[in-house]
């Protein structure tokens, strides 16, 4: 499942990197945060040191719009014949719900293109 979740990421970031919408180069704000990916026990302690935490979500959009002070996007496969959908963490639910509070908008999107649309509706907002 995280291998079809990659691959919706780097299409986002494929169509994001030619995107100008609102006279915003998308592909110069967009950024992935990688806080996913199996880790030995030491690189992990490592990561956690520096500030890494688990929920945080996928993608962040720092760029201001209307009321929200930035996007955050936790990316999930959508359902498809390959299998369901994919399900966020309670931690992710969490992080998400800590964003929204804070005057971001947060939100859960299943697939590249929701993901895309997502992007496009908040800066055209």
């Amino acid at each position: 499942m995280r291998c079809l979740e990659d691959m919706h990421q780097r299409a986002l970031f494929g169509w994001a990197s030619n995107a100008v919408i609102g006279g915003i180069s998308v592909g110069d704000y967009l950024i992935a945060i990688p806080n996913g990916g199996l880790r030995n026990k030491k690189v992990a302690a490592q990561l956690k040191a520096q500030g890494v935490k688990a929920g945080v979500s996928d993608i962040f959009l720092p760029v201001p719009r209307s009321t929200m002070h930035g996007l955050w996007i936790e990316l999930k496969t959508p359902k498809s014949a390959q299998g369901p959908a994919g399900k966020p963490s309670a931690l992710q639910i969490e992080w998400l719900d800590k964003m929204g509070g804070q005057g971001y908008a947060a939100v859960i999107c299943y697939g590249w293109t929701a993901a895309m649309d997502t992007i496009i509706a908040y800066l055209e907002s």
